[in-house]
Formats: structure tokens, sequence, C-alpha cells
């Protein structure tokens, strides 16, 4: 190689190293346009662009209806646009949901927040062409031919609704979402992996959406059971509090008792029960209802009664104050005694009395027997290499210096070809002084 081819590369080399950058070639200057897409049962996908950038930290702020939190999900950001996909076949959203949406990207001290956006999660399997139409506060959707029985269920909303309010002393607060399906397969997709078998129907009051199914029973169940569903919505109104929900009996039981406003066939149920296996502790169905037939037979029957003896013994008035109660943060006791003048408990010791049953007793949990585990220390094999304190395993580099990684590639390569242009002049210089 001659002297001058030499020292033409050295400097072409060098210049190259100069010109290399420091520091990344991009940096976070602000939020770009932002999206985002479902597809029911399978996942929903957020985008953002990002025009100067990945910042040193970006996260996805997303808050679903009826919920007071924000849920705060991390993304590995680089280049100039970042996604978030939620797995919506591992992770159930109930469909008729809207999720806000929004970006916030920290870079050093400096914290950044995309305006908020909202996506609509709805039912959008293939198949189901949902037509809508206003009925009253209503909204109701049907696909296939159930246009007529959708629109009886939106007028007997209305009704059942309008009757709620009187009782509760409180108008709902917006109007609700019927679904009617035709499918037995379609309603319960609808409903995700916590429906039970027997549901005909359900109630979500968090978003104001109530699913039917066509053929969950004759016209005359399906009437009074849209009742008993839109009755759960006004009641979710007129109990909304900051620090918890009413017990399930007593929600259940105003719905049950608002579809025929009477509790007869209610009352049989829970005396054949007491006479033959005795009942339920209502603490103990507070939070949910046994599995089984019977288990979920008596939970209603016995709430349905309940509210029944409560209105006939203290008048419709009572549900009222029970609502205002519940809505100041009133426990089930307190408000149970602000309904009716009476402890709880009193209330609880009468009902079993008309029934001549006995009031069920907590059961004593059995003791805790001494472990007869064997610890480490105390013979056999101790712990492997990878189950001793202190051995971790190596992490990953932090992600805005895995993101960096092609500036560094860059500067690597031109070190190289400097070290190799001098290499080749020094011995240009070597080969020109043997000569």
């Amino acid at each position: 190689m001659g002297r001058l081819t030499a020292r033409l590369l050295l400097a072409a080399a060098l210049g190259l190293a100069l010109l290399a950058p420091a520091t990344p070639a991009f940096a976070f200057s602000g939020f770009g346009p932002s999206s985002a897409d479902a597809t029911y049962g399978a996942s929903m996908t957020f985008r953002v662009e990002l025009p100067g950038g990945a910042p040193d930290r970006l996260e996805l702020l997303l808050r679903f209806t009826g919920s007071d939190g924000t849920l705060v999900a991390p993304v590995d950001a680089s280049g100039y646009s970042a996604e978030y996909v939620w797995d919506a076949a591992d992770r159930y959203v109930t469909p008729n949901t809207r999720i806000a949406y929004s970006w916030r990207a920290t870079q050093g001290d400096s914290v950044q927040v995309s305006p908020e956006q909202t996506l609509l999660y709805d039912d959008d399997r293939p198949g189901l062409d949902w037509q809508s139409a206003v009925i009253g506060r209503a909204t109701v959707h049907w696909y296939g031919g159930s246009e007529q029985q959708a629109r009886r269920f939106g007028e007997l909303s209305a009704d059942g609704a309008a009757r709620a309010e009187t009782l509760l002393g409180h108008q709902m607060a917006g109007p609700v979402d019927i679904f009617v399906y035709d499918a037995r397969e379609d309603f319960f997709g609808a409903l995700g992996p916590g429906a039970r078998e027997w549901f005909g129907a359900a109630t979500f009051p968090d978003i104001r959406t109530i699913f039917m199914w066509l053929g969950a029973g004759s016209s005359d169940y399906l009437e009074t059971t849209v009742v008993h569903e839109v009755t759960h919505v006004v009641f979710g109104d007129a109990t909304d509090n900051p620090l918890h929900e009413p017990a399930k009996w007593l929600n259940e039981g105003l719905a049950t008792w608002s579809e025929q406003e009477s509790a007869a066939q209610q009352r049989a149920i829970v005396q054949a029960e007491a006479d033959e296996r005795g009942l339920l502790s209502f603490d103990a169905i507070s939070y949910d209802f046994p599995f089984g037939a019977r288990g979920s037979s008596l939970s209603y029957a016995m709430g349905t009664t309940m509210v029944d003896m409560l209105i006939a013994e203290h008048g419709r008035e009572s549900i009222a104050r029970l609502a205002a109660a519940f809505r100041d943060g009133a426990s089930d006791a307190e408000a149970l005694e602000a309904a009716s003048g009476q402890p709880a408990n009193a209330l609880f010791g009468s009902f079993y009395d008309a029934f001549g049953a006995d009031e069920p007793q907590p059961i004593e949990p059995a003791p805790i027997l001494p472990s007869n585990v064997r610890k480490p220390g105390q013979g056999g094999q101790g712990p492997g290499a990878s189950e001793q304190p202190g051995a971790t395993p190596a992490p990953l580099p932090p992600a805005n210096e895995r993101q960096q990684g092609t500036p560094w590639v860059a500067s690597l390569v031109v070190v190289g070809i400097v070290a190799l242009a001098v290499g080749a002049w020094f011995f240009s210089r070597r080969r020109g002084s043997a000569a």
C-alpha cells in the first residue's frame, strides 16, 4: 500500500470519527397522532407516533368505565412510534366498555401526557349485524330477526326504571344499553369466563349495560327479567358510594321483588327449606351466592322475602331511607337500621322466627397443626445453587440503553476503521524505510 493511499484512508477514518454522534440520533420532542382499535375477544391495540424519537420512559394510561383507578402499562418504545397490545383473549373485558387512554412520557425530569381519547370495546364478532333503536332512556341493540322483542324490552325497561326510581327515591343517573342475543353461544361469549350455566340475563351497572338471551325462557319470564335487570341499574345509582357495595342478597332481593312487587313465591321456597334443611346466614350471602341450584335459589328467595318484610312492616319509604344511608357511606347493618329503626341483628332474628328456623351460627375453624415440612439444615439435601440466597440472574440492560444501540455500533465500526488505517500507514512506513 502506498504512502498516499494510507494517508488518505487515515484522513477519511479520522473524519468519520469526528462526525460519529456521541449521543443518540433522536430525542423525544412530543407526541404525534395516537389511535386505538379492537377486535372483540382477540385484542385491543393502542398506537402513538413519536416524531422526535422515544423518550426515556413511555407508559400507556388506561381508565375503564366504572373504575376509579388508572392502569399504567409500561411500553418498550424505540424509533419513532410505539404500540401496546392488550390480549383480550386472556384478559377478559365486558363488551360495551369504554376505555379512556392517554400516553405519558418521561424525559429526564420532564413529564408529558398526551390528550385523552376513548376506545369503545364492542361485540363485533362476525355474524352479529347489530341494529339499534332508542326507546325512552334505553338504547336497545339486536341482530337477526329480534327487533320486535328488543323493542318490547325497551318499553318494559322504561316502566321498570320509573317504578324503581319511585321506590328508591332516586333518579337513574343516565341511559342504559340493552343487548339482545338470539343464540346461546353468542350470549355466553359476551359474558366471559365468570358466567354460570343458568344465567339468562346479566347486568353490569358500572357500564350501564344489560345482556338478554332470548332462549332463556318464555316471553313472560323474559319480560319480568328485563324489569329485574333495569332495577339493578337504578339500585346501583341510588346506593353509589366510594366505600363498598351493598349486600348481594339485598340487591338481588330488591330486583326480584320489583318483578311482581311481591314475594309470595319466594316465601314458599324459604318456608320449605326452613322445614327441611334450615336457612342460610345473611352474612354468608352478602358477597356472593353459593354454587348449585339449591343454594342459589334459596339466596334469591331469602333476599326477596326480607325486602318484602321491610316494606310490609316499615313502609315503602323504608327502601328510600336505606338507599340514602348507603349513599352516605353506611355499612349494611347501619343502612338496615336507618331503614327500619331496628338493629340489623334484630331484623335477622325476626326473619328466622317468622319461619320457625334456628338462626345459623358461625362454625369454629379447626386449629392449624404444626408443620411437618423439613427445613434446610435439618437433614436431607440443601437448596441447589439457583436457590441459594444471593443467586440472581443477570439483568438485561435498561430499556433506554437497548434503544440507543445503533449509535454505539456505529462508533465501534469507526474505531475499527481507524485502527485498520493506522496499521496500514505504519506498515507502509516500514516498507518505505526498508526500500
